[in-house]
């Protein structure tokens, strides 16, 4: 065990036990250049950080970065990769913005990290537009709670859109969080996002709407890609998804509000 990880090692140790003495703890992993899966030497880390009393009064912020190496679209997506990560180990907390922000400024090694911020809860300051991750896979949404397989086409429940629009009502922002939440609990996941129109042309079911938001005739596609859109600002990795307007050709033959919808359709997934 290098000298620089048994220091980590001890210190997490009495972090565990000094806890109630500071509002707010920081802990940082370090990877190797364009590496994004967690290491032994990483879980150690981890499993000390598990080991913290009352997780329940407790939030953890996830924040992946890279250093200046490379291309920046990818190094934004590696620090997303790198936080995803490192999310899906400490589960057993409340877990608040975890999110990739790219790259810093140099090419140092240092800059390579994911950046593990816990604080009570009492003290959290609220951000609008904040997604919480919960600590139970049981809060997934009743529809996504099962297992699914390339192909499977899942319609999100909840989304809905202003008429001849590509803009979602706030009622359905809680449909959003909830999609976002499976996602990210489901990291092996690719998949498309296709969008849906109601009241097309049985006859010319490939004719899309136009978006009197933009005045284009694509108002299936503009719909996808708004939640393409949402999933990219929440750290969803771009790689992993598309999106795709399918005008009326296929409508669900119940009404028109089950037929003006997105749905996810899953192109592979593994377990």
């Amino acid at each position: 065990m290098s000298m620089k990880l048994t220091f980590s090692y001890i210190f997490l140790f009495f972090a565990t036990i000094l806890w109630a003495q500071e509002e707010e703890k920081r802990f940082s992993l370090y990877f190797e250049n364009d590496k994004a899966l967690i290491t032994q030497q990483h879980s150690i880390i981890l499993d000390s950080i598990k080991k913290i009393d009352n997780k329940d009064k407790l939030d953890v912020h996830i924040k992946g970065y890279t250093n200046s190496v490379g291309d920046e679209d990818y190094n934004l997506n590696l620090s997303q990769s790198r936080a995803t990560n490192v999310t899906n180990k400490l589960r057993e907390f409340t877990i608040i913005s975890s999110q990739g922000y790219g790259e810093l400024e140099s090419d140092a090694e240092i800059n390579r990290r994911v950046d593990i911020f816990i604080h009570f809860k009492k003290n959290h300051i609220k951000v609008e537009g904040e997604v919480v991750i919960k600590p139970n896979k049981k809060e997934i949404a009743p529809q996504y709670a099962k297992v699914f397989k390339g192909g499977d086409k899942i319609t999100i429940e909840g989304i809905m859109f202003y008429q001849d629009r590509d803009v979602m009502i706030n009622e359905s922002k809680k449909a959003l969080k909830k999609l976002l939440l499976f996602l990210q609990q489901n990291p092996n996941m690719t998949f498309k996002l296709l969008g849906h129109i109601c009241c097309g042309d049985p006859n010319n079911p490939n004719r899309d709407f136009i978006n009197v938001r933009t005045g284009k005739n694509d108002l299936s596609e503009a719909r996808a890609k708004y939640v393409y859109n949402y999933l990219v600002r929440n750290g969803i990795n771009r790689n992993r998804m598309s999106y795709k307007g399918m005008a009326f050709r296929q409508p669900t033959g119940r009404n028109n509000i089950k037929d003006r919808r997105v749905e996810i359709e899953i192109i592979s997934i593994s377990y």
